[in-house]
């Protein structure tokens, strides 16, 4: 039996210089002409040949699929210049996933995989697929899920065309036009694996690319990738590489051990201000590397809100060919290095702490200290040793006793403020790692009352007032109101010692419970104090307003008038996509914001978050509602994808019921910065559109939502404070109206349907207007 020559290197060099003289419909002719050996671990892919061919020629395949197929344990697979779909593109059926994972359009086990493209030219050999989230898939569609011990790519393109067209000019008839100009989450890969190599690929996507990700070791040499954000693999080494930046962050995370780039080229094909290489930080190394983009003054940092203890690593950076520091705004995370030599370097530079947080409490006896342990690259590391440092002013706060592998740090802090710092440990070479330590002052008693509490009136507002000993120091009492026992207004950042009352409160005790604290102490025993209140004769409601910043969060489920119900939902339209909430958790939190969420404001902390408020009963007329708000995502597209995420914003509402009128905001698959908006009605909770929806982009930071219900008149008002995006058509604003039934209800309903974190909603402020039902 003749010796494999396909795979060597001399034959190689030979086949790839025949294909390049002649037209590549002859190749498989050269191989047949060369009379080179093909076995059951080298098998030849070549897209131009007939069936007829196919059958007389043994492990010659023209079907990708087909090929995989016969794939053993360690296989080298060559491919011919040809487009080889993955998966059916003309098929009209919506795949899912299994066992809760994504859709696949293959999942392949072996132990040891090689895919060589005949051609010098990536692009002349195409793996493809086109299904996104939402787009011929429900769930985030990735072309292959790969299960072996090493996995290597050469010589070919890996492409999800899904929002990308594809051009092919061997051939132009197997060219083909993007699924959709709405980008979506489309994957190429997954590796389960110890090991990727890829080199000369193209991968090709747009929204979360994942070229491959998840092996253990990840290499990827004079490789193209065209991504926008979540898209990179985060522990890799890219050398050689261009990188075509299509969003603002190319990477989720590089958490572990980081991801290196030497000698690549990142060039901005957006037009954002700010650029990132994460979303949630990691360390990261960039080494002779170049950034091109459309202005000298865009702002590149490693993620928008670093951690403190964040280190990462830059030498011979260069922005439109001029020397930058990333991450200037924050100088504490840039490591400007020098001595790494670019063709040497195989790891990135790696020193870690652990803990990378630690939160430690002095105390009057001997003090319990946290063990911090570092581990570090030794490659590249003359000594393995590595040494501490406690920045200046803040070495008064802790102590050091050195380990072996680490430090004890010991607090000392007998001030009464709580210090944040970092704590660093660091090697010759530079590479440094850091630690943020949150070192308190002892803890005191709780403070006594010098002036027991009591509520004082004046007018409609209720003060809590009572003294306590502070010594000096900060109140931090937690103070709730409660009408009924059932929480109305809550401490979030301050002691929340005054209430303003609503005509709900009448007739009814209203308390106020307060646990004594100061910032250095816990909290004592509650104290109440209450008020009763007498009925009026008119209890009618007639305004409600709130900045939610003492609005109670915890489950409040029951449907009471005058009471906000907060509770979860998920509702009969979101029943085909796979997610629940737990009723253990609150499904709302008061909280700092961030992206494009501005300063602090109620947010979702589960997805299905609902809010109901029931007014006194009464026959109401013309209402009108204003919530100010900021989505998160900043581009426009409001929530995460496309998978029945919305909110509803609902007037003359019958909580009771679910019947009502209001505005859905809906992300879908037409755009992927903009939302559609529609009036709707609902009837016992379910939901039917009254107006077409209209695609807009005002669904960003600084919006504001006004509906109105008058005169059997249903209109709604979007607009924003931000700026009109610069590359969409879209309106910026909307005006939508529609006729209504005459409805003698006043309730208010929100519900959140998006998942939560960079895809939540803030609410900033809520107002309420209800006119009385004129008689007839």
């Amino acid at each position: 039996m003749k010796p494999p020559l396909l795979h060597t290197t001399v034959f190689r060099a030979l086949f790839l210089r025949l294909c390049v003289l002649l037209p590549f419909l002859v190749c498989s002719d050269i191989v047949v002409a060369t009379d080179f050996s093909l076995n059951a671990t080298h098998l030849l892919l070549d897209g131009s040949l007939s069936d007829a061919e196919v059958a007389q020629r043994p492990y010659v395949y023209n079907n990708f699929r087909e090929a995989v197929c016969h794939i053993t344990d360690s296989a080298t697979l060559y491919i011919a210049p040809y487009v080889y779909w993955i998966d059916n593109p003309d098929s009209p059926k919506v795949v899912t996933g299994k066992d809760g994972r994504e859709p696949f359009g293959m999942v392949i086990h072996a132990k040891k995989l090689h895919f060589i493209g005949l051609s010098s030219n990536p692009a002349d050999v195409v793996l493809a697929s086109q299904r996104g989230q939402m787009q011929g898939a429900v769930g985030n569609f990735t072309m292959f899920d790969f299960h072996v011990d090493t996995l290597t790519v050469e010589n070919l393109t890996m492409g999800n065309y899904c929002n990308v067209d594809l051009n092919y000019p061997l051939r132009p008839e197997l060219s083909r036009s993007k699924r959709s100009d709405a980008i979506t989450q489309a994957h190429v890969g997954y590796v389960h694996g110890q090991q990727l190599i890829a080199r000369n690929v193209r991968f090709i996507s747009r929204l979360n690319l994942n070229p491959l990700n998840g092996a253990r070791q990840s290499y990827y040499e004079d490789c193209h990738f065209e991504c926008t954000d979540d898209a990179l693999n985060g522990n890799a080494v890219y050398r050689h590489c261009t990188i075509d930046l299509y969003g603002s962050k190319p990477f989720w995370s590089t958490y572990g051990r980081g991801a290196m780039f030497i000698d690549c080229d990142f060039t901005v094909r957006s037009r954002n201000r700010e650029m990132y290489f994460m979303k949630q930080g990691g360390p990261l190394t960039l080494i002779g590397c170049r950034y091109h983009a459309p202005s000298d003054s865009i702002y590149i940092g490693w993620t928008p809100y670093p951690q403190t203890y964040l280190r990462c690593y830059q030498q011979n950076f260069t922005l439109n060919g001029h020397p930058y520091t990333i991450g200037h705004r924050h100088p504490d995370n840039t490591i400007t290095l020098t001595t790494l030599h670019p063709d040497t370097i195989t790891m990135p530079p790696y020193v870690a702490i652990t803990p990378s947080r630690a939160t430690l409490r002095t105390a009057s006896l001997p003090n319990s200290p946290v063990f911090l342990s570092t581990s570090c690259d030794t490659l590249h590391l003359q000594s393995t040793a590595t040494h501490w440092r406690i920045p200046a002013p803040y070495s008064q706060y802790v102590s050091l006793r050195p380990l072996c592998d680490g430090v004890a740090v010991v607090p000392t802090n007998f001030t009464d403020e709580t210090a944040v710092f970092c704590i660093e440990a660091y090697t010759d070479e530079g590479y440094t790692a850091a630690c943020e330590l949150t070192i308190h002052p002892s803890q005191l008693p709780p403070p006594t009352f010098l002036r027991k509490p009591r509520i004082k009136r004046k007018g409609k507002l209720l003060t809590l007032d009572y003294r306590l000993d502070l010594q000096g120091r900060r109140d931090n009492s937690l103070i709730t109101w409660l009408r009924d026992d059932i929480p109305v207004s809550v401490s979030h950042d301050v002691p929340q010692r005054t209430y303003l009352l609503t005509p709900a409160d009448y007739g009814h005790t209203l308390t106020a419970q307060i646990a004594p604290r100061h910032h250095r102490s816990t909290c004592g025993p509650s104290q109440p104090a209450t008020i009763t209140l007498k009925s009026p004769s008119n209890s009618y409601e007639s305004q409600l307003t709130t900045d939610f910043h003492d609005f109670p969060c915890q489950w409040q489920p029951r449907l009471i008038e005058g009471y906000w119900t907060v509770d979860g939902c998920k509702p009969a339209d979101t029943q085909e996509f796979e997610w629940s909430f737990d009723r253990s958790k609150p499904m709302w939190e008061y909280a700092e914001g961030f992206n494009g969420a501005v300063g602090r404001g109620l947010l979702q902390a589960q997805r299905g978050a609902r809010l109901m408020y029931t007014p006194l009963t009464a026959d109401y007329g013309d209402m009108s509602l204003t919530l100010k708000v900021d989505p998160t995502k900043t581009a426009g597209q409001g929530f995460g994808s496309a998978t029945g995420q919305y909110m509803d914003v609902c007037l003359k509402f019958d909580t009771r019921t679910l019947t009502g009128y209001g505005l859905r905001i809906i992300r879908t698959t037409k755009h992927a910065k903009a939302v559609d908006f529609l009036l709707v009605e609902y009837d016992h909770g379910q939901v039917f559109p009254l107006t077409d929806a209209v695609s807009a982009t005002c669904y960003r930071t600084g919006c504001t939502i006004t509906l109105t219900a008058k005169d059997s008149r249903l209109t709604a008002h979007v607009e924003t404070t931000a700026p009109v995006p610069a590359d969409s058509s879209l309106p910026n604003v909307v005006d939508l109206s529609t006729p209504m039934k005459p409805s003698i209800f006043g309730g208010v309903h929100i519900q959140h349907t998006g998942s939560c974190g960079e895809s939540t909603t803030m609410l900033h402020q809520l107002s309420v207007d209800w006119l009385p039902k004129l008689s007839d």
